[in-house]
């Protein structure tokens, strides 16, 4: 009897245990049933790159009653070229392809890259393109300014780095950021047929400091995009088809290492062809195609043959799709 006293005793003990393994048994149960109805979870859809040049402004100096009767009083979409056959800064207005030129906008020899800043100030890089006759080496390094209001171009900073006769080339990119009043500069300077010593260098127009943002890798054509709260550099190789991608901070500077970004032989560009010009026109992101190879020859036409390809953002795997492919060359203006 004694044992059976016992036996009793303990038996009980089992039962909150098992009441507790099939709470927890359906619990599970249920809660597998409410993910099951409720489907598989949503995955946040990447936020697409958003322009940072947007503050730009029309230079003043376009209203000017002197540049109008320059120009030949012509309407319409007025632009500046630098890719004529004229040598350096060229207004090109109208239907009419009017041209107008200002007296120091040749002061730099050929001319290449532009970018304008919220005043309607524009930068210009000079280019070698026929000889370094009218593009000395000591000027390679060299960014101008022309002032909004005046018109008169200037020499406005002085990169690091220098051109040589086998690298004749410096600054062959340019673009303004309006969230940190920044001009971004891609650069060959220094660099040999087996060393590349040029990046991207960020000039802050308040007090025309220069810092590099990417170093020791030629680039071409630049681009900065906001992407959710931050910034994105995009640089155009200038050695390969390629574009590769740096995260920046909130002021500009280099926050994380390049990193691959767009095989351009996917757009169909050849193995010669570099971004030289790099945008984003309502969320599409173009690239203007041009071969380059270091040498003068190779741009001695004075009227480069662009071809552009384009991508468009997939927000779902977050990454760039080939839109368009390149296509037939076009004549600049």
């Amino acid at each position: 009897m004694k044992r059976l006293r016992s036996a009793r005793r303990r038996g009980p003990a089992i039962g909150p245990v098992a009441l507790g393994l099939a709470l927890v048994a359906g619990i599970a149960a249920a809660l597998a049933v409410a993910l099951w109805w409720a489907g598989p979870p949503e995955v946040a859809e990447a936020v697409a790159p958003a322009s940072t040049d947007q503050c730009r402004a029309t230079p003043r100096f376009t209203a000017d009653p002197a540049v109008q009767a320059g120009g030949q009083g012509a309407q319409g979409t007025i632009a500046l070229s630098t890719d004529g056959h004229e040598k350096g800064l060229v207004l090109v207005a109208g239907s009419s392809r009017a041209r107008y030129q200002h007296p120091t906008w040749d002061d730099a020899g050929y001319l290449g890259a532009i970018a304008y800043d919220r005043q309607g100030n524009v930068y210009a890089a000079p280019t070698p393109r026929l000889s370094l006759v009218d593009n000395p080496l000591a000027g390679a390094a060299s960014l101008w300014r022309v002032d909004s209001a005046t018109a008169e171009m200037r020499p406005f900073v002085t990169l690091p780095g220098a051109a040589s006769e086998r690298n004749p080339f410096g600054v062959l990119g340019l673009f303004y950021a309006c969230d940190t009043d920044t001009l971004y500069a891609g650069t060959v300077l220094g660099s040999t047929p087996s060393a590349e010593h040029g990046g991207v260098v960020a000039v802050h127009l308040p007090d025309g400091a220069a810092r590099p943002v990417l170093s020791d890798l030629d680039v071409m054509g630049v681009l900065v995009v906001r992407q959710g709260d931050g910034l994105m550099l995009y640089a155009g190789l200038a050695r390969s088809p390629a574009i590769v991608a740096v995260p920046l901070d909130a002021q500009g500077r280099a926050a994380g290492p390049a990193a691959p970004l767009l095989d351009l032989a996917e757009a169909g560009a050849s193995p010669q062809e570099r971004a030289r010009k790099l945008r984003l026109v309502d969320g599409v992101l173009v690239a203007d195609l041009v071969p380059f190879n270091f040498s003068l020859q190779s741009s001695a036409s004075g009227s480069p043959q662009v071809r552009r390809a384009a991508w468009g953002w997939d927000a779902a795997a977050g990454a760039w799709r080939v839109r368009e492919r390149a296509g037939t060359p076009q004549a600049a203006p």
